[in-house]
């Protein structure tokens, strides 16, 4: 009986699929409105380390250039 309980329920859990993680594209004119704060979070998430003693222009420069060497690649 608990067999039957346990596959019942299984059942139910496999049919829900898990909610897919939301991927944000985050294009060269938003980067203008981004504060260091969030501009150093988005360096991060693509492989540097941002100083947010630089200007603001300078680290989105450098955002720039790495997305077009990992675009290369």
């Amino acid at each position: 009986m608990f067999s039957w309980i346990k596959k019942f329920i299984n059942k139910i859990i496999s049919s829900y699929e898990l909610p897919k993680p939301k991927v944000s594209v985050i294009t060269v004119k938003d980067l203008k409105y981004k504060t260091k704060k969030e501009l150093e979070r988005i360096g991060r998430k693509i492989g540097i380390e941002l100083d947010r003693r630089l200007t603001k222009s300078k680290l989105i420069n450098k955002i720039k250039f790495r997305a077009r060497m990992n675009r290369k690649k």
